[in-house]
């Protein structure tokens, strides 16, 4: 991948630093760096009084329709016979409405214009009604209860393969009157065990997808719980896919989540909440990830499917970073009822601020910039020749020539079988019948998670006395849990003592993660919608929850951690204590705390001195504009909850937390061993093989490999597992990927290879500096550049100083991380990584 991306832009961009166009010149295709075998155009800047433009579509006659973002919407003509000696002067503009405001979203479709105008508050059909190609009627179809906070309206709004109308709401807009309350996707609620204070005045609106017919008479909510998600997508299976924004001021914080392509289905919940209350990916009652994707601002989604586009790139789908500046392609190999994803660079440039796309009549992808008044410009993509898609660097390599690619004829049948099956349950999720319970049940054994959703929400849209008995007399593990897990949601609150003497029944120790974290989520649920229980039930939930606490997965301690302090179990304190002391991450640390904070009872004047000392240290701890807020908030919480003897006691350590770090406050640090480099390690891991180790040398490397991994502090970045952060490539397969040796490389010589997904911009100004990072906002006389991904850190730069902007060279992760470690401990590392890693499925 890095070598076609490379190969692009000696094509394109001759290898040589860029300028930055400024005035009314949006940026010159010369700037963008494109994979091999593809050419982008350039075909017309907006001019002055044209707007900004953060919307297209192309209607019946293949013109260019964009929403402005100030308000209403223009008509492009592109010639008859576009072509490389197209100017832009041959590209006409003209106004075609000029009242509705903030048009996020456009299509064209039904001979009629459909427009989302944020800030109209509304959905709107614009029809030709006298035949003079103008839109003469504007009409109302939908009122959108939009009350900003951060801006997520109304946004795109994409024709399905049904001739239906998709319209995707963000996180400020509720609920429209008139949505049919049989839709699939209803009444989503917090469901939080143990809520943080300042997060319950907070509603329950949530990111959404609404379905309605070309008059917009019946409107039906498909699906819920995202963020900010922007589009929408469909691929050649009829399949939809959104691609959600991530909060980045959380960044540091556990209840993070980096941007994500989501595999939109009936009934879908995605699990995003306000403030701290975000899901875990790992809630039973929650959609996974199909793809996270880092820090970014997704804009515009389209698949290659009616594009001119060598093959595998008609499977794919791409997508818009505006912030980042980029498009990324994502290749999908179905697996199930769903699919697995990974996705490459297609197109970068600096600045680039993508706010839609979508494949023309002629098979080439067609992109505006634009937005928050910035330069606008409509590019256009198309291929020169079959892309190189061979690659002689092994790093890179591993990635493109992924097993996704492949996908045999068995597969790819069993695949749409299991899709057609949950679909038909899907049938299910709007009506009651008679027969959908039997039909349904023996999908809740399921080894699909996906048709074991689809099953569960079938059988929560039936009368409940049709299916409570059976639930709780359902003895098969993986059925009774989802059983379970409906019950909790819908039953009443009489249902609790039978479903806990149900779950009593199930042999916690025994049961693998994936059961286990279903099993604390249906307990969690069991009290959030039934009540507290009563004492005797208490007590033996918390005997039996006590008993695996602490485990060896942290996402069953930080579950275990949450029901312990709800049930105010006696141990609590004492064993959470230990586990932030052992946590491999700041996250894990403040989840803990976050949970402990809320019990005001149980402490003594060590643990309470703990705590304390904790929040000292933590007052260094890196992450998002919001991480100091809510340590202090800590602090305030956990010296709120001491009675008046214990503040007194503890006084001079509570007097500390308000005067700034100290270095004592700080995290300790190790001593540097010594720079490391390639040939003082290569002899010992090409001789090393831990797999002829005996099991005490095996447990041994592990240990002291986890603690090497926390040492060089790779988790405040990756991902291994369902621990760490996300501003990194993700760790969890590495070792499927990599040997030893390129591990080893990536470590120490981090800018080598790097990946185009995380290479930064250089910005030359005229001054003489650089500076490099990656542009989080852009106007069209400034950029704001986050120069540190961890800390957040920002530098504005103005657009007029920029004399270049070109690649950065060096990694955004530093190098050195290692060199506070011994040669066993880094041999170790790599042994850890490669062996916990390759395994993994």
């Amino acid at each position: 991948m890095v070598r076609s991306l490379v190969v692009g832009c000696v094509v394109l961009a001759c290898t040589t630093a860029t300028s930055v166009v400024r005035g009314q010149e949006a940026a010159p295709a010369t700037s963008i760096r494109i994979q091999d075998g593809f050419q982008v155009r350039l075909l017309r800047s907006a001019r002055a009084g044209e707007g900004s433009w953060i919307s297209m579509t192309f209607d019946d006659r293949g013109r260019i329709i964009v929403g402005r973002d100030d308000a209403g919407v223009a008509r492009l003509t592109l010639p008859a016979a576009e072509d490389e000696a197209t100017s832009a002067t041959e590209i006409t503009y003209e106004r075609l409405d000029s009242t509705l405001r903030h048009c996020r979203g456009v299509l064209y479709a039904h001979d009629s214009l459909y427009v989302c105008a944020t800030d109209s508050k509304g959905f709107y059909r614009l029809r030709d009604t006298t035949g003079d190609d103008r839109f003469d009627e504007v009409k109302l179809l939908k009122a959108m209860d939009y009350r900003s906070r951060y801006g997520h309206g109304t946004n795109q709004v994409v024709l399905g393969p049904d001739q239906m109308i998709y319209v995707v709401n963000g996180n400020d807009v509720s609920f429209p009157e008139g949505v049919s309350p049989k839709s699939a996707y209803r009444d989503p609620r917090n469901d939080w065990l143990i809520a943080e204070p300042r997060d319950t005045d907070q509603d329950n609106r949530v990111g959404h997808i609404l379905r309605t017919d070309a008059e917009g008479r019946s409107w039906e909510v498909i699906a819920g719980g995202f963020r900010n998600q922007f589009d929408l997508a469909f691929n050649a299976d009829g399949e939809m896919f959104t691609w959600d924004a991530d909060m980045e001021w959380d960044v540091g914080l556990p209840w993070y989540r980096p941007t994500r392509l989501n595999h939109v289905v009936s009934g879908g919940e995605y699990g995003w909440r306000w403030g701290t209350g975000k899901w875990p990916a790992y809630f039973a009652d929650s959609l996974p990830s199909t793809l996270d994707t880092g820090l970014g601002s997704p804009t515009a989604l389209a698949f290659g499917t009616r594009s001119n586009f060598p093959e595998r790139y008609r499977r794919a789908l791409f997508m818009a970073d505006w912030q980042n500046g980029r498009v990324l392609v994502v290749h999908m190999r179905p697996v199930g009822a769903s699919y697995t994803c990974r996705y490459d660079m297609f197109l970068e440039g600096g600045p680039l601020n993508i706010s839609d796309m979508e494949f023309g009549p002629d098979g080439a992808l067609y992109f505006i910039t634009g937005g928050r008044g910035s330069q606008s410009g409509l590019y256009r993509v198309s291929p020169i020749a079959k892309a190189n898609e061979s690659n002689t660097d092994e790093r890179a390599s591993s990635a493109s020539n992924s097993e996704l690619d492949e996908v045999n004829a068995d597969e790819a049948a069993k695949a749409a079988e299991a899709r057609a099956l949950r679909r038909q349950l899907e049938q299910l999720h709007r009506r009651e019948e008679q027969a959908a319970v039997e039909r349904a049940w023996p999908y809740l054994n399921s080894s699909d998670p996906w048709l074991r959703w689809a099953a569960r929400v079938a059988i929560e849209r039936q009368p409940l006395e049709t299916w409570r008995a059976r639930a709780l007399a359902e003895s098969r593990t993986t059925a009774k849990l989802a059983a379970l897990l409906a019950l909790a949601r819908q039953g009443e609150t009489t249902d609790q003592p039978a479903l806990l003497e149900a779950l009593r029944q199930l042999p916690l120790d025994a049961l693998g993660k994936d059961d286990l974290l279903a099993a604390l989520r249906v307990y969690s649920l069991a009290f959030i919608r039934m009540g507290e229980p009563n004492a005797s039930a208490r007590a033996s939930v918390v005997s039996r929850l006590d008993a695996i606490y602490p485990h060896d997965q942290s996402s069953v301690n930080q579950q275990l951690c949450t029901l312990l302090v709800y049930l105010r179990a006696p141990r609590v304190i004492d064993k959470t204590l230990r586990l932030i002391e052992a946590a491999a991450t700041q996250e894990q640390q403040i989840h803990y705390v976050h949970m402990l904070v809320r019990l005001n009872e149980g402490w003594s004047s060590s643990s309470r001195t703990e705590v304390l000392r904790w929040l000292l240290r933590a007052k260094s701890f890196r992450g998002g504009r919001l991480l100091p807020t809510a340590i202090n908030n800590l602090r305030t919480d956990f010296v709120a909850g001491m009675n008046d003897a214990e503040r007194g006691e503890l006084a001079s350590v509570i007097v500390q937390l308000d005067q700034p770090p100290t270095p004592e406050d700080a995290l300790p640090t190790r001593p540097f061993v010594r720079q490391w480099r390639m040939e003082d390690l290569m002899t010992d891991v090409s001789t090393a093989n831990a797999a002829n180790s005996s099991e005490e040398a095996k447990a041994h490397m592990m240990t002291q490999g986890k603690q090497a991994l926390a040492a060089a502090t790779c988790l405040k970045c990756h991902r291994l597992g369902d621990e760490g952060g996300q501003v990194g490539p993700d760790l969890s397969t590495v070792g499927k990927r990599f040997d030893k040796r390129l591990l080893l490389e990536s470590i120490l010589e981090p800018s080598k290879v790097v990946d185009p997904k995380y290479r930064n911009v250089a910005y030359l100004l005229n001054n003489g500096k650089i500076v490099a990072g990656r542009p989080v906002s852009v106007s069209s006389k400034q950029i704001v550049v986050e120069t540190d991904p961890v800390s957040a850190a920002t530098v504005t730069i103005d657009r007029a100083a920029i004399d270049e902007s070109f690649p950065a060279e060096a990694s955004p992760m530093p190098s050195g991380l290692v060199d506070t470690l011994t040669k066993a401990e880094i041999l170790s590392l790599l042994d850890y990584l490669h062996s916990i890693t390759a395994g993994r499925r």
